[in-house]
């Protein structure tokens, strides 16, 4: 089935790009799993995609895909807003059609928390091997895959079970995190239609979770383009980039970027993000058309 897109969209540049770590390459196609559903995607022109998907009919997922590729998004007005100088102009050139994505809140707060002081092949292990233990499984025509685990099956883990799935000392604060998102009830999902400040300090009230994670899931799965996430590399880039000569703190990057891309701060950071972490390596070439 075919899914277009409101202007350039990238397969490579949105799923290898450090927001989600599910996702692996097949060939051409793409497979993940998003609320319960295997998807199989691949570009078939520079603006629309094909996938299937199992067990449900493709029909029905469509909107599911959709939504967690934002195909909706207007990029090329996003692209006039945020392209202020030549480093950000440049990012978007270099990898046209990187989108944000939209992943469920559970999955990606986990994911953040998982992934502090670690790096994508560590983080999409830890992930993985979190999915395979405790994730339900689902059965299609091209086999076996594991759904993320919802909070409720992970609080059926240990801490002593997550210390040999490799996660280090963010076993207990996974424990803690999953105990405090049910003992309180939290609607993540819900925080989607608080203000970004009060969805932000829910967050940061949970165990593991500090400003950069929560902007993370704020970001990537709860639709606040005001989110900047700052780690030591965004801010070593900022300071060099556009606050040369000053004293630096995250808070001040985070205010710094409020100012300077507002309500497209999440966009801008996931492409100053991306270049930086790409510096010096050849971008990969845009996606073909495919026939039909």
């Amino acid at each position: 089935m075919l899914l277009k897109s409101n202007g350039p969209f990238n397969l490579q540049h949105t799923l290898e790009s450090g927001q989600a770590f599910r996702w692996r390459r097949d060939g051409d196609w793409y497979v993940g799993v998003v609320q319960g559903v295997v998807f199989r995607v691949r570009h078939a022109t520079a603006q629309s995609v094909d996938f299937t998907s199992a067990p449900l009919a493709e029909a029905d997922t469509a909107p599911i895909l959709s939504s967690y590729l934002r195909l909706d998004d207007d990029l090329r007005a996003i692209y006039r807003r945020i392209r202020k100088d030549p480093r950000i102009a440049r990012a978007t050139r270099l990898y046209p059609g990187m989108r944000l994505v939209r992943q469920e809140p559970w999955e990606c707060l986990v994911t953040f928390v998982v992934s502090q002081n670690s790096n994508i092949p560590r983080i999409t292990k830890n992930i993985n091997a979190i999915c395979e233990r405790y994730g339900t499984l689902v059965e299609t025509p091209a086999g076996s895959f594991r759904c993320f685990p919802t909070v409720e099956e992970l609080s059926h883990a240990t801490q002593a079970e997550l210390s040999r799935l490799g996660l280090g000392y963010r076993d207990v604060h996974l424990v803690m995190l999953t105990r405090q998102v049910i003992q309180r009830r939290i609607n993540l999902l819900g925080l989607r239609r608080k203000p970004y400040a009060q969805a932000k300090a829910t967050l940061e009230r949970l165990r593991g979770v500090g400003p950069k994670v929560a902007d993370c899931v704020l970001a990537f799965s709860l639709d606040k383009g005001q989110a900047f996430p700052v780690d030591v590399h965004i801010r070593r880039a900022v300071k060099r980039w556009y606050l040369p000569g000053k004293d630096v703190t995250d808070k001040v990057v985070r205010e710094w970027a409020a100012d300077y891309f507002g309500k497209d701060a999440a966009y801008a950071q996931q492409y100053l993000f991306h270049g930086q972490r790409l510096q010096g390596k050849k971008p990969s070439p845009g996606p073909k058309a495919r026939s039909r």
